[in-house]
């Protein structure tokens, strides 16, 4: 005689009839189990809330892990958080929650471009643009003006296709054509976050720029996360 446990034979009636256990929804970022500020309960109260808890906290990783300027983006998520937790320091409006979850859904879903400047006590400055494609490659576009006149600018025309960069190591990008280079050195910090990205062109690049001006510099990141800007 063959004997089951009760448990064994759960099992098995669940796989002859096609039973599936039922088992908690949980898809907030956090565990619900220990939830003790108003924000997170009010959170785990609610199906949709949690969901979205979960898609905010997924698309905050994968830029993180996509962008250079990561500093500031994490100053952005931080501030977003603390000030929505300020607002629930007491109680939490389910409707006002999930409009600002939405919103900074919203937000990161866009974030691809990054600003960096090269800024001189002269009115010369240059920008660099950088819209990232994947991990590994990133469009870009340089300028170069003072008090509104163009001195560089890359690519030459609107029109014209942008340029793709190709990272060959976390330190080094590059992109050519023809007689023009473009290598991009990335310092990085401890954390990996790019802290600054020189420029280095060829001279078939001065064709984009005017006079003795370049596009080679040294850029750093324009934030464009300022803390309260929520």
């Amino acid at each position: 005689m063959v004997r089951f446990a009760g448990f064994g034979l759960f099992a098995c009636l669940l796989a002859l009839f096609g039973l599936h256990a039922a088992t908690p929804l949980q898809s907030a970022s956090f565990d619900c189990a220990r939830a003790s500020h108003p924000l997170e309960k009010t959170i785990c109260e609610s199906p949709g809330l949690s969901k979205l808890d979960g898609e905010v906290a997924a698309l905050y990783k994968t830029r993180l892990a996509q962008l250079f300027d990561k500093a500031s983006l994490r100053g952005q998520q931080r501030d977003w958080q603390q000030i929505l937790r300020t607002r629930c320091a007491k109680t939490c409006d389910p409707a006002a929650v999930e409009a600002e979850y939405r919103r900074q859904r919203d937000t990161l879903r866009a974030v691809q471009e990054e600003t960096w400047e090269a800024s001189y006590k002269t009115a010369d400055v240059a920008t660099l643009k950088i819209t990232h494609i994947d991990a590994n490659q990133f469009d870009f576009a340089l300028l170069r003006d003072r008090e509104g006149e163009q001195l560089c600018k890359f690519p030459a025309d609107d029109s014209e296709a942008g340029a793709v960069a190709t990272l060959a190591s976390p330190g080094r990008a590059s992109w050519s054509a023809g007689a023009c280079r473009i290598d991009f050195l990335l310092a990085r910090d401890k954390t990996g976050a790019v802290t600054r990205i020189d420029t280095i062109a060829s001279v078939g690049c001065k064709r984009h720029c005017t006079g003795s001006y370049g596009l080679s510099d040294a850029f750093l990141p324009a934030n464009n996360w300022a803390a309260g800007n929520q």
